[in-house]
């Protein structure tokens, strides 16, 4: 031990000694010998990048080359190529597809992406399985409300609690699926996967349908809902998947014949949903990576089965004008990309998670599981597809030093007489070459991009493209970042990489339909009624001078629950049912009772950030702001059906007409002959007749008649409280 401490001691004694001679050397040196140290550092930082860039951009320009060779054999091609008709894919006899959606912590967008899909799609022989978690009771409540209107969507349960990986949510769907076509008797023929936030072209399946025929997997267009023209983060994503799916996608389906799956507007046929399931224990997709789409289409080219990118021209009516020769009118048809659009994330941060996560999946996991295989076109675009490790830091480099030469110019012609420095390039060397290539390669990207911007969403669009290449270049490296620290962390502790949940938006049903934003709209865009049932409610409304509403619930053409649904799509205000009684005192008081009839809202939460106020109906602009100048603090709004908050108002300040009932569920409750699940489900129960009449309400027979107090548990009821014979419970 001895010799290794004198060992220690001279190395610590060297390293101690070497920096501080280093510190005295840096120390010793003037101002202009540290600029020249350090301009020098930068010139060799400069000839890395332009050797980085100048290979990056071969590759992309020689992607570029071969789309436009591969276009124009394609036209001249076009008139020995069979390309179905949208009559011949309208025609075709439909396949039974299931419709896989996951969802965790989906609920704000998942029953309006389900009522749009179910609406819209001109498509017949299909179900909607969703994908929940058991401890998301939310995202249940909203699947659960549309399946009980629809039977077309069937909620799919995974087995455990989540968050998981989307790859592990999917495999549970499968087995769901499987499982109830044994229970309903039915056959699936093919396989779709969709995200909470898609919105899925009416034509989508009509064309999965048809190439399915004649491929196993088929992925359509995916590219982003338009967005505002300066929003930067988010229109750099419409840029982007403008290029990759009108683009290299093409290419790269056209050179290697393997479509990499993009997670959504992806189908399969069952034959490979069981070759899958075959080849990893029932376990089709793989739960180790999170681009579990990416990595199952270079399975399924390994398997031998064809994947086929499809980029369908629907000619498709939009309305009719007179003829301009004879009589009659004559049908006005426009051509439309087929496909998924969605939202993406419109800020920085969670692009970046977004990206990262995309990254991870692709370039870090997919090395390490996928390796190098197949064939060289297969290994050039697994290089295309993680070269993102080297080019994003790189193409940050190339920005600080852009950066900091024009810096130094600026204050060479400002202040003359801080002298110079050498040309940070040579002019006349092969580097200043290289660096002139790579700026007619960045013309090159740049046309490219507002090109394909152009095409997919409109020339105002592509005008701030080049600026938006910047901004995706820095959430690109910011994502690598990330990305590169996530990856190292997994490496060197075991670490599982668990899944990035970003937050989704969905359009509202005035964007989705171009239909006006009422109660109306939203009961037929939901499903609930027809043209002709809100004609006839409307009429008889206006005449008996009362509510649409409240015409709909009477009749029977509504629930409450609807209702409140529908005013939800409306103000976008989130649907919350509640029970008044179970409110705590201090919020119930924290608002006047007479305010609160007079605005029709009941306060349900309160905290530093404000009261939470539940109404029946979105208040006018008028009285909400005469509603906030009386409340003083910041106010959030929740949709209730209409019954929790009348009956708040009628009885939670004054329960005294409500003692009989509460002493008959304190009563149950001791005689443990009803949980308080079951006597929360009586008060709803009650609060939804009590428009109708008066407390009390007669709690037990109301329990009696929906089944939880039997006939048996009556007698015990009679024999401890007598005057229950009488059907009425004294205080």
């Amino acid at each position: 031990m001895e010799g290794w401490g004198e060992i220690l001691a001279a190395i610590q004694a060297f390293g101690a000694s070497t920096w501080l001679s280093v510190a005295d050397w840096a120390l010793g040196l003037d101002g202009a010998t540290m600029a020249r140290i350090y301009w020098t550092g930068l010139s060799w930082a400069t000839i890395y990048a332009a050797i980085a860039i100048f290979i990056s951009s071969t590759d992309d320009a020689f992607l570029d080359l071969y789309f436009w060779v591969l276009q124009g054999q394609r036209v001249l091609t076009r008139p020995f190529r069979f390309v179905p008709s949208t009559k011949t894919i309208m025609e075709a006899p439909e396949k039974r597809l299931a419709i896989m959606v996951p969802a965790w912590q989906e609920s704000d967008v998942i029953a309006r992406m389900l009522m749009n899909t179910l609406t819209s799609l001109e498509y017949s022989n299909y179900d909607i399985f969703v994908g929940c978690y058991p401890n998301d009771p939310d995202t249940i409540e909203e699947v659960d409300r549309i399946a009980r209107q629809h039977k077309q969507v069937v909620r799919a349960m995974v087995g455990h609690p989540g968050p998981t990986s989307k790859a592990d949510c999917l495999n549970w769907m499968i087995q769901n699926i499987f499982a109830h076509e044994k229970k309903a008797g039915v056959h699936y023929d093919a396989f779709a996967m969709q995200d909470s936030e898609d919105v899925i072209h009416p034509l989508s399946f009509k064309v999965v349908n048809a190439y399915l025929d004649r491929s196993d997997m088929v992925q359509l267009p995916v590219l982003s809902m338009p967005r505002k023209w300066n929003e930067l983060i988010p229109c750099h994503y419409m840029d982007e998947f403008a290029e990759w799916h009108g683009k290299d996608l093409i290419a790269r389906s056209a050179m290697t014949r393997l479509v990499p799956s993009a997670g959504v507007a992806t189908s399969f046929s069952r034959w490979c949903i069981e070759l899958l399931c075959q080849e990893r224990d029932n376990q089709p997709f793989n739960t180790d990576s999170l681009t579990e789409d990416y990595d199952v289409g270079h399975r399924l080219f390994q398997a031998g089965l064809k994947s086929e990118f499809v980029r369908f021209w629907a000619k498709v009516p939009v309305g009719e004008i007179k003829r301009r020769h004879g009589s009659g009118m004559r049908t006005i048809y426009r051509r439309e990309l087929v496909g998924t659009r969605e939202y993406f994330p419109d800020n920085l941060s969670v692009s970046v998670k977004q990206k990262s996560r995309w990254m991870l999946g692709i370039s870090y996991l997919g090395w390490k599981q996928l390796g190098w295989i197949g064939p060289f076109s297969h290994r050039y675009f697994l290089y295309r597809d993680r070269k993102a490790i080297w080019t994003a830091p790189t193409g940050m480099l190339a920005y600080a030093i852009v950066f900091q030469w024009a810096l130094y110019w600026i204050v060479t012609k400002l202040v003359p007489s801080v002298g110079t420095l050498p040309p940070l390039i040579d002019p006349n060397s092969w580097v200043w070459t290289l660096v002139m290539i790579n700026f007619l390669f960045l013309i090159n990207r740049v046309v490219h991009r507002v090109i394909f911007t152009a095409s997919a969403h409109g020339l105002k669009h592509a005008i701030l493209s080049p600026i938006r290449m910047v901004v995706g270049n820095y959430v690109g490296f910011l994502a690598s970042m990330r990305a590169a620290r996530r990856f190292a962390v997994h490496m060197v502790t075991g670490e599982r990489i668990t899944w990035d949940k970003t937050m989704h938006a969905y359009p509202s049903m005035a964007e989705i339909s171009g239909q006006g934003n009422t109660l109306g709209d939203a009961l037929k865009f939901y499903g609930i009624i027809n043209d002709a049932t809100l004609v006839a409610a409307e009429a008889e409304a206006s005449a008996a001078g009362i509510g649409l509403a409240t015409v709909l619930v009477k009749a029977g053409h509504a629930t409450e629950e609807e209702i409140a649904t529908a005013w939800s799509e409306v103000s976008r205000y989130p649907v919350e049912a509640f029970d008044p009684l179970q409110v705590a005192e201090d919020v119930r008081d924290s608002i006047d009772l007479a305010l609160a009839r007079k605005f029709g809202v009941f306060p349900l939460a309160s905290s530093r950030a404000g009261l939470k106020l539940a109404l029946a109906e979105p208040l006018d602009e008028a009285a909400e702001a005469a509603l906030r100048t009386a409340l003083k603090p910041d106010l959030s709004f929740v949709v209730a059906p209409a019954s929790d908050v009348t009956f708040g108002l009628r009885f939670a300040w004054d329960r005294t007409a409500l003692e009989p009932d509460l002493r008959a569920a304190r009563i149950l409750k001791r005689l443990a002959l009803a949980d308080d699940e079951q006597i929360a489900a009586i008060w709803m129960g009650i609060r939804r007749v009590s428009a109708a009449g008066e407390a009390p309400f007669d709690f037990i027979r109301i329990a009696r008649e929906s089944g939880i107090v039997s006939d048996a548990d009556w007698k015990i009821l009679v024999d401890s409280q007598p005057e229950l014979a009488s059907g009425a419970i004294a205080p």
